[in-house]
């Protein structure tokens, strides 16, 4: 019926779901996602997209352009999620690199002939607040933040579904916001079984044995895993684990690539 209505192509309102999805993506992530023949189709889609005023176009950094989905495009498609109004650089980064984060484990679980699904940020940051104004939903939030995943996934074998909290860490807090986010919050959550494991992800020694330091004080410590991003992500170097692709070798121990390696 979108689609009927819109003069829009079914691919087009795919495109505009996973930006909606993703919250801020780049061309590259869109190439990736839809494993299309060559960029250069991408930017056509886009510029047409664009210039229907279902996305925007921002340069990070005056380096890397990101496309951000508009509220016509949510009114149209009818996803829920929140849709950015004003970024910080900070903000920007950090959904890129969960969105990065969420392909790469599409990618990797499918080798392994496993099933994937996820949740973004934005989708639960959507559930999290609710209705009303602007300014009530944004003070919901900044009330829950710490109780809200950064993503969550969801991964199928054998028949059965983990589930699986998300947290992806670029800057380094305080040790005692660590040890109370994890008793107050991870814990809980371990122990009543609502998420099978939490993968925290971050690239410094000193947000990793920060979060090493908490978890270990935890009865589900051990359920609490460290991971580094993967160098597939930080090198581009996806041709590793697209389903054309071979295969990248891996590391070991707390730190490594992810589960299943």
């Amino acid at each position: 019926m979108v689609i009927k209505y819109s003069a829009l192509k079914e691919k087009d309102i795919n495109y505009l779901k996973f930006i909606l999805k993703s919250g801020t993506v780049t061309a590259q992530q869109i190439f990736l996602k839809f494993q299309e023949n060559n960029i250069y189709a991408v930017y056509r889609r886009l510029r047409k997209l664009k210039e229907r005023g279902f996305v925007r176009h921002e340069m990070l950094a005056h380096k890397v352009g990101v496309y951000i989905g508009t509220t016509e495009a949510r009114d149209l498609v009818e996803v829920d999620v929140t849709v950015p109004a004003k970024l910080s650089l900070y903000t920007i980064k950090h959904e890129l690199l969960l969105t990065d984060l969420a392909l790469y484990y599409e990618f990797f679980t499918k080798k392994k002939g496993l099933e994937f699904a996820y949740k973004s940020e934005r989708e639960i940051r959507y559930e999290a607040i609710g209705e009303g104004d602007n300014a009530s939903k944004l003070k919901k939030y900044n009330e829950n933040r710490e109780r809200i995943p950064d993503s969550i996934f969801y991964i199928r074998g054998n028949g059965t579904t983990q589930k699986i909290w998300i947290e992806l860490e670029i800057n380094k807090k305080e040790q005692k916001r660590y040890d109370e986010k994890f008793k107050e919050v991870f814990e809980p959550a371990l122990s009543s079984g609502d998420y099978a494991a939490v993968w925290y992800f971050a690239n410094s020694t000193k947000i990793k044995n920060g979060v090493v330091t908490a978890k270990n004080k935890l009865l589900n410590g051990d359920k609490i895993k460290v991971y580094d991003i993967p160098e597939v992500i930080l090198k581009d170097k996806w041709e590793e684990v697209l389903p054309n692709g071979a295969t990248n070798g891996k590391t070991t121990g707390e730190g490594d690539s992810g589960p299943g390696n």
